[in-house]
């Protein structure tokens, strides 16, 4: 686990309603208007802290780690853990408003935490002002062709994350074995090693115990089951508040289709759009200025300063 970061970092972990908890972070300070962030599948919000700071300037940046991830510790493998990912959102951002005080909220969310402040969104709105999703891989159930492309993708990537090392001498090993996946390419060192920080945790307190994932394989794989999320896609269109879907671009991207999958799902409910130059499936942390000024332009747009 990791902070030793070069701004205020304010931290509680909050219990959610089935006994699971989650982590949330205020990072820099207050600011009169709030933008929180959460990270993807598998990873920790602490590699995120470049994009962050890049906000900092114009917002109040609150973080959390979704259950089973990062600082909010190992959990339960759920062999369906879609409707807890959903569930635990308005209960998170309850918890924020409640901690740090109520303001005008904005959301930029990476990959799994956008897909479910999407769907929770669609289900039980929130107030948030604007959301920013960076690739919510959102099952494109309206396009077969495109659905079947997606669902291969995933049942790849939920093989190989089965198969997946999960004990590791230290943050160094697996920095190593994320470097051997596209995905993690063009990620600075700097970034990639607190990625993997808060990524691992020791379970025995051992001096030379071994170090183990937060999220365990199986919870992550399980994860890249998108059955559930499919089940959804008609809800969306319920969703009121303005959104705004970034890309990468096809240039180097690791997972080509998940530009597509999003572009599809911005045309089909009139989401507005935007893309990071250079970026693959994680370019907050690959491209974070690029990354941040979308957000912030976004935010800007529909802030509570902004009249009509």
């Amino acid at each position: 686990m990791t902070e030793g970061f070069d701004f205020e970092v304010e931290k509680e972990v909050v219990g959610v309603s089935d006994g699971g908890r989650v982590a949330i972070r205020r990072w820099g300070g207050a600011r009169p208007e709030r933008i929180v962030l959460s990270h993807g599948n598998g990873l920790a919000i602490d590699g995120f802290h470049e994009f962050a700071r890049e906000l900092m300037a114009d917002f109040e940046v609150v973080v959390f780690d979704m259950r089973s991830h990062g600082q909010s510790g190992p959990g339960e493998v759920m062999e369906n853990p879609w409707p807890r990912f959903v569930a635990d959102i308005p209960e998170i951002y309850d918890s924020i408003q409640g901690r740090f005080g109520e303001k005008p909220t904005h959301g930029a969310f990476h990959s799994l935490s956008s897909i479910a402040t999407l769907m929770a969104q669609s289900q039980t709105p929130l107030g948030w002002r604007s959301l920013t999703l960076y690739e919510p891989p959102v099952p494109p159930v309206a396009d077969a062709g495109l659905l079947e492309e997606f669902e291969e993708a995933h049942r790849g990537l939920s093989r190989r994350t089965r198969a997946r090392r999960r004990r590791f001498s230290g943050a160094e090993r697996l920095v190593t074995s994320l470097r051997k996946s596209p995905t993690f390419g063009g990620i600075p060192d700097a970034v990639i090693a607190r990625l993997a920080e808060a990524m691992l945790y020791r379970a025995d307190n051992e001096p030379e115990a071994p170090y183990e994932l937060v999220c365990d394989p199986d919870m992550e794989a399980n994860t890249f089951d998108i059955r559930l999320p499919r089940e959804w896609w008609d809800g969306i269109a319920n969703v009121r508040v303005p959104v705004q879907v970034v890309t990468g671009t096809t240039l180097g991207h690791d997972l080509p289709v998940l530009i597509r999958t999003a572009g599809f799902l911005a045309e089909s409910f009139g989401f507005e759009t935007a893309a990071v130059e250079g970026g693959g499936h994680l370019m907050q942390m690959q491209r974070p200025q690029r990354s941040a000024e979308h957000a912030v332009r976004f935010a800007m747009a529909h802030s509570e300063n902004t009249t009509a």
